[in-house]
């Protein structure tokens, strides 16, 4: 498996050097191995659900490691001020969402690190060293996360501790970084390309996080699914009626 991981991290560095970008139909070719979500806040996977259902299909072990409450982003008419409410309704969402997704009860980890009166993870040695021992615990060989350079705070820092874990491995290990609203001065060389009928089934994933809908309507009119298949639509060279899932690839020990 480690020898087609490599395979294609070659491929994929060489799309970058070209400016190009890779399509994937099938990561069967990658091989089967441990394919970890690795979600900063409750409903990054579903951002990227249908990539990670042709990981699915295709055999791999399929995880998601939510790693914050993300209670910061539900509003106080949601469920009321008090951030334990706020905390289980997200978590609720969650289990909802990778329940119609079809994953495993048992592979849905929610890792509650600590945040900041602001929301934001904290960067202590505790919450690293959580997340650290998770990512041994579960040895994956492919990471999906939001991508590192992002306006969000906890998104930058959880790619940074990624990063740092993956250093000290001793075998290949390939972070598909992700677009999303937030990212800034991306370069892609990895693209899902998708129909209305998988967009209309991501949709129905990202709805199960109502209180995301709520706060989009409520800050910029528009729904939750509406505001993350928008950037799976602004696409450069996908056909018309069509979406992409984007992907910044990062690659260790290749």
């Amino acid at each position: 498996m480690r020898v087609q991981i490599a395979s294609w991290a070659r491929k994929l560095r060489a799309a970058a050097d070209s400016g190009g970008c890779v399509r994937l139909d099938n990561p069967q070719p990658w091989g089967r191995g441990i394919a970890l979500a690795l979600a900063p806040h409750p409903d990054d996977p579903d951002a990227v659900a249908v990539t990670l259902r042709l990981l699915a299909e295709a055999g791999w072990g399929l995880h998601w490691i939510i790693v914050t409450s993300g209670w910061s982003g539900v509003q106080d008419d949601f469920v009321g001020p008090d951030r334990e409410a706020k905390i289980q309704a997200r978590i609720a969402e969650q289990k909802e969402s990778a329940q119609l997704f079809g994953l495993p009860n048992n592979r849905l980890s929610f890792l509650g690190l600590a945040e900041n009166d602001s929301g934001e993870l904290e960067d202590t040695h505790a919450n690293r060293a959580h997340l650290l021992n998770a990512l041994d615990a579960l040895g994956p060989d492919l990471i999906i996360l939001p991508h590192r350079n992002d306006s969000n705070a906890t998104h930058q820092l959880v790619y940074e501790w990624l990063a740092s874990w993956a250093e000290g491995r001793d075998h290949p290990i390939l972070a598909l970084g992700n677009e999303e609203p937030k990212t800034l001065d991306f370069r892609p060389n990895l693209m899902t390309i998708f129909d209305e009928a998988a967009a209309r089934w991501k949709a129905s994933l990202l709805e199960c996080h109502r209180s995301q809908s709520a706060r989009n309507q409520a800050t910029r009119g528009i729904t939750f699914a509406e505001r993350i298949l928008s950037v799976n639509q602004r696409v450069p060279g996908v056909p018309a009626g069509m979406y992409a899932e984007r992907f910044d690839a990062a690659y260790w020990h290749m």
